[in-house]
């Protein structure tokens, strides 16, 4: 086959090639872009479960404290009452009261001590995550811009290539391009394809001598007796 047939047909298969490499770009961008929003997600509900488990402990702290000086306040109440009861049987009740009232603020005292203690421990451990969980969220969110970015830019180029692809169809001739167009569904790394070695990159079969000296004579086109592609030595 003549060369000067094959070349418009060359040049259409380098734009598709490139229309096919932009494709496989924005698939992996969505998936990548779906990743990171997943990751976005959980450093974002890694950082409010830390801010709200702080939160939560400080209002546990802050709510048996008011139980306690309730309970002092009581406390201080049945000892005024003690102070005036006359009868041995209200002066016994009122003991036990504030007995029951001293056991509850010991109690809560050492639950306060606890509570403190984990307030203090969960105040550390945001100390420590927060400024990470805060760098990475930021991260993540350039990096989707950075995909946004080059997504766009990967659309326009595609409308490009498109556009291009119309115009190169019309120089070549119909019945090569049609082949072609079959072709396209069988081969994935081309349908025309350089010979190196002797050997069709297209399937890695070697070429037959008789039909690569003929190649090197004439400099032709010729099909590969093994895959069925357009091969060529040199153009």
């Amino acid at each position: 086959m003549d060369p000067q047939l094959i070349l418009p047909l060359l040049r259409l298969q380098e734009t598709d090639q490139e229309i096919e490499r932009i494709e496989r770009r924005l698939r992996k961008i969505e998936e990548e872009r779906k990743a990171l929003l997943k990751e976005l997600e959980e450093a974002e509900g890694r950082l409010s479960e830390l801010e709200n488990s702080v939160e939560k402990k400080r209002k546990e702290l802050k709510e048996l404290k008011e139980k306690i000086e309730e309970e002092e306040r009581a406390l201080e109440n049945t000892e005024r009452k003690l102070t005036r009861v006359r009868k041995d049987v209200e002066y016994k009740a009122l003991l036990r009261e504030k007995s029951k009232h001293e056991d509850n603020i010991l109690k809560m005292s050492y639950e306060l001590d606890d509570i403190s203690g984990e307030l203090e421990s969960l105040k550390e451990e945001v100390s420590r995550e927060k400024p990470k969980l805060e760098r990475r969220i930021k991260d993540i969110k350039e990096e989707l811009d950075d995909l946004d970015y080059e997504e766009k830019a990967g659309k326009r180029k595609l409308e490009d290539l498109v556009k291009q692809r119309e115009e190169r169809c019309k120089s070549v001739e119909q019945s090569l391009l049609n082949f072609y167009e079959e072709a396209r569904k069988r081969f994935e790394n081309g349908v025309i394809v350089k010979v190196e070695e002797e050997v069709c990159t297209g399937c890695g079969m070697k070429v037959p001598d008789v039909l690569f000296s003929k190649m090197l004579k004439d400099k032709s086109i010729e099909v590969c007796p093994s895959c069925g592609r357009y091969i060529y030595y040199k153009l």
